[in-house]
Protein backbone atom coordinates (compact mmCIF):
# COMPACT_ATOMS: atom_id res chain seq x y z
CA UNK A 1 0.00 0.00 0.00
CA UNK A 2 2.90 2.78 0.02
CA UNK A 3 3.97 4.28 -2.70
CA UNK A 4 3.57 4.00 -6.61
CA UNK A 5 1.94 4.67 -9.71
CA UNK A 6 -1.66 4.64 -8.51
CA UNK A 7 -0.91 7.78 -6.57
CA UNK A 8 -0.13 6.32 -3.26
CA UNK A 9 0.62 8.17 0.52
CA UNK A 10 3.07 11.09 1.28
CA UNK A 11 5.18 12.18 -1.76
CA UNK A 12 5.66 9.23 -3.50
CA UNK A 13 6.18 8.70 -7.35
CA UNK A 14 2.38 8.61 -8.52
CA UNK A 15 1.63 12.06 -6.84
CA UNK A 16 4.06 13.81 -8.79
CA UNK A 17 2.51 12.34 -11.74
CA UNK A 18 -0.69 13.25 -10.28
CA UNK A 19 0.04 16.96 -9.97
CA UNK A 20 1.93 17.14 -13.03
CA UNK A 21 -1.65 15.95 -15.32
CA UNK A 22 -4.60 18.23 -13.11
CA UNK A 23 -1.84 21.16 -14.30
CA UNK A 24 -2.09 20.60 -17.64
CA UNK A 25 -5.61 19.47 -17.41
CA UNK A 26 -6.03 23.34 -16.00
CA UNK A 27 -3.86 24.90 -18.25
CA UNK A 28 -6.15 23.22 -21.14
CA UNK A 29 -9.19 24.78 -19.54
CA UNK A 30 -8.00 27.90 -19.25
CA UNK A 31 -7.05 28.14 -22.63
CA UNK A 32 -10.32 26.90 -23.94
CA UNK A 33 -11.75 29.56 -21.86
CA UNK A 34 -9.95 32.55 -23.11
CA UNK A 35 -10.78 30.85 -26.58
CA UNK A 36 -14.65 30.88 -25.78
CA UNK A 37 -14.12 34.44 -24.43
CA UNK A 38 -12.70 35.62 -27.67
CA UNK A 39 -14.88 33.82 -30.05
CA UNK A 40 -18.11 35.23 -27.61
CA UNK A 41 -16.89 38.60 -28.53
CA UNK A 42 -16.85 37.84 -31.95
CA UNK A 43 -20.51 36.59 -31.98
CA UNK A 44 -21.54 39.55 -30.06
CA UNK A 45 -20.14 42.02 -32.50
CA UNK A 46 -22.08 39.53 -35.66
CA UNK A 47 -25.19 39.91 -33.90
CA UNK A 48 -25.07 43.73 -33.12
CA UNK A 49 -24.36 43.72 -36.89
CA UNK A 50 -27.09 41.60 -37.90
CA UNK A 51 -29.38 42.85 -34.90
CA UNK A 52 -30.05 46.04 -36.79
CA UNK A 53 -31.62 44.69 -40.18
CA UNK A 54 -33.76 41.34 -40.69
CA UNK A 55 -32.68 38.80 -42.13
CA UNK A 56 -34.39 39.94 -45.01
CA UNK A 57 -33.11 43.90 -44.94
CA UNK A 58 -36.01 45.27 -42.95
CA UNK A 59 -35.49 47.96 -40.51
CA UNK A 60 -37.91 49.21 -37.30
CA UNK A 61 -37.90 52.43 -35.35
CA UNK A 62 -37.21 50.18 -32.28
CA UNK A 63 -34.01 49.05 -33.48
CA UNK A 64 -32.55 52.14 -34.65
CA UNK A 65 -33.72 53.14 -31.01
CA UNK A 66 -31.70 50.59 -29.79
CA UNK A 67 -28.42 51.26 -31.42
CA UNK A 68 -29.07 55.08 -32.38
CA UNK A 69 -25.23 55.68 -31.49
CA UNK A 70 -24.02 53.46 -33.88
CA UNK A 71 -24.95 55.62 -36.84
CA UNK A 72 -23.20 58.53 -35.61
CA UNK A 73 -20.08 59.57 -36.61
CA UNK A 74 -19.83 57.30 -39.61
CA UNK A 75 -19.35 58.27 -42.80
CA UNK A 76 -21.21 57.76 -46.37
CA UNK A 77 -19.12 55.47 -47.09
CA UNK A 78 -19.53 53.56 -44.21
CA UNK A 79 -23.11 53.64 -44.33
CA UNK A 80 -23.31 52.45 -47.82
CA UNK A 81 -21.38 49.77 -46.87
CA UNK A 82 -24.23 48.64 -44.46
CA UNK A 83 -26.24 48.56 -46.54
CA UNK A 84 -24.83 46.61 -49.14
CA UNK A 85 -24.44 44.01 -46.39
CA UNK A 86 -28.21 43.81 -46.06
CA UNK A 87 -29.22 43.19 -49.26
CA UNK A 88 -29.76 47.37 -50.51
CA UNK A 89 -28.39 48.60 -53.58
CA UNK A 90 -27.58 52.34 -53.60
CA UNK A 91 -26.85 55.20 -55.41
CA UNK A 92 -25.10 58.47 -53.88
CA UNK A 93 -26.87 61.75 -54.33
CA UNK A 94 -26.05 65.51 -53.04
CA UNK A 95 -28.63 67.64 -51.06
CA UNK A 96 -31.42 69.61 -53.85
CA UNK A 97 -30.81 72.44 -51.42
CA UNK A 98 -27.85 74.61 -52.18
CA UNK A 99 -26.88 75.41 -48.59
CA UNK A 100 -27.03 72.26 -47.74
CA UNK A 101 -23.60 69.92 -46.88
CA UNK A 102 -25.52 67.08 -46.37
CA UNK A 103 -25.13 63.57 -48.24
CA UNK A 104 -27.97 61.67 -49.79
CA UNK A 105 -28.20 57.56 -50.15
CA UNK A 106 -30.45 56.97 -52.41
CA UNK A 107 -31.50 52.62 -52.39
CA UNK A 108 -32.53 51.29 -55.52
CA UNK A 109 -34.66 48.59 -54.63
CA UNK A 110 -36.93 48.87 -51.76
CA UNK A 111 -39.01 46.35 -51.12
CA UNK A 112 -41.57 44.78 -48.90
CA UNK A 113 -38.46 43.45 -46.70
CA UNK A 114 -36.16 46.35 -47.54
CA UNK A 115 -38.29 49.19 -46.69
CA UNK A 116 -35.64 52.45 -46.38
CA UNK A 117 -35.88 54.37 -49.43
CA UNK A 118 -33.01 56.92 -48.69
CA UNK A 119 -30.83 57.77 -45.89
CA UNK A 120 -29.72 61.39 -45.81
CA UNK A 121 -26.18 62.35 -43.14
CA UNK A 122 -26.25 66.13 -42.45
CA UNK A 123 -22.94 66.99 -40.58
CA UNK A 124 -26.00 69.97 -39.27
CA UNK A 125 -26.62 73.35 -40.36
CA UNK A 126 -27.52 76.82 -38.63
CA UNK A 127 -31.29 75.45 -38.91
CA UNK A 128 -31.10 72.70 -36.34
CA UNK A 129 -28.54 74.30 -34.46
CA UNK A 130 -25.02 72.73 -36.14
CA UNK A 131 -26.55 69.51 -35.07
CA UNK A 132 -24.95 66.43 -36.95
CA UNK A 133 -27.89 63.87 -37.74
CA UNK A 134 -29.41 60.83 -39.89
CA UNK A 135 -31.97 60.92 -41.28
CA UNK A 136 -33.85 57.12 -42.69
CA UNK A 137 -36.86 57.31 -45.21
CA UNK A 138 -39.09 54.60 -45.05
CA UNK A 139 -42.07 53.66 -46.32
CA UNK A 140 -43.16 51.88 -43.61
CA UNK A 141 -42.42 53.83 -40.69
CA UNK A 142 -42.03 57.41 -42.89
CA UNK A 143 -39.25 59.41 -41.07
CA UNK A 144 -37.01 58.62 -38.21
CA UNK A 145 -33.65 60.98 -37.18
CA UNK A 146 -31.08 60.12 -35.07
CA UNK A 147 -29.31 63.52 -33.61
CA UNK A 148 -26.63 63.38 -32.94
CA UNK A 149 -26.92 65.79 -29.69
CA UNK A 150 -29.42 66.40 -26.59
CA UNK A 151 -33.09 67.70 -27.29
CA UNK A 152 -31.61 70.67 -25.48
CA UNK A 153 -28.75 71.36 -28.23
CA UNK A 154 -31.09 70.46 -31.45
CA UNK A 155 -32.86 73.29 -32.86
CA UNK A 156 -36.25 72.30 -34.59
CA UNK A 157 -39.38 74.16 -35.86
CA UNK A 158 -41.67 71.87 -33.88
CA UNK A 159 -43.49 71.30 -37.13
CA UNK A 160 -41.13 68.07 -38.14
CA UNK A 161 -42.84 64.79 -38.49
CA UNK A 162 -39.77 62.45 -38.08
CA UNK A 163 -39.71 60.23 -35.28
CA UNK A 164 -36.74 61.89 -33.20
CA UNK A 165 -34.23 59.50 -31.88
CA UNK A 166 -31.48 62.12 -29.05
CA UNK A 167 -28.36 60.73 -28.28
CA UNK A 168 -28.59 59.43 -25.07
CA UNK A 169 -25.02 60.12 -23.70
CA UNK A 170 -25.42 63.84 -23.77
CA UNK A 171 -22.59 65.92 -25.68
Amino acid sequence: MGAGYHGGFGNTYGKEIHKENLQKVEKKQNEQVSLSNSQKKNEVKKSRRQNLFTKKGHITVKRIAARREFFLGKSVVKIESILHKAGYETQRRPSKHSTSKAKIIVTLNPSRERNITQIQISPGSKRHGNVPYIKFSTTDYGKIKVIGASKEKYKTDNKEKAVLLYRRYGK
